[in-house]
């Protein structure tokens, strides 16, 4: 096969040249706003036609060729490139996905650390208590004291 059809795509622009096409022409197609459709050959000897079928079973020709190989080359071309777009947006997507599984691992992991340490040393859930130093003897039931008063440390 020789180099009667180059294609490449870049972002969602599918772009091709049919040298070997009669007549030879340049495609451009854009994959984001078509995104469902069958790449169709069609034809029969001396009359050739790659083209776009819609998912109804519409049938759009894009370009015509005399031989059979150079259509059949063309229709490798482009599908070679849309396989390879659609692998790379894989692998894409594959990698966002573990980033974000990453981020959410971290964060919860940060959290329940948090959560952890302020439980321990938290003075309202610590399991250390303190005992009054007043005796009870001197604290009198109904008259109000004050903190300081009751942990004051017995007069000697």
């Amino acid at each position: 096969m020789n180099k009667k059809t180059e294609a490449k795509c870049n972002g969602d622009m599918l772009t091709v040249g049919f040298h070997g096409a009669n007549p030879p022409l340049i495609w451009r197609f854009d994959l984001e706003r078509n995104h469902s459709f069958t790449l169709s050959l069609q034809g029969e000897e001396g009359d050739w036609e790659l083209g776009i079928t819609t998912p109804k079973g519409d049938f759009y020709p894009v370009v015509h060729f005399v031989a059979h190989e150079d259509a059949e080359e063309a229709f490798i071309k482009v599908e070679k490139i849309l396989a390879k777009r659609k692998g790379t947006a894989s692998l894409i997507a594959k990698a966002l996905l573990a980033v974000a599984a990453l981020a959410l691992l971290v964060v919860g992991g940060v959290l329940l650390f948090g959560f952890y340490v302020g439980h321990r040393t938290s003075p309202i859930l610590s399991s250390t208590t303190v005992a009054p130093t007043t005796p009870p003897s001197q604290i009198k039931e109904g008259v109000p004291l004050s903190a300081d008063d009751v942990l004051k440390p017995p007069a000697q």
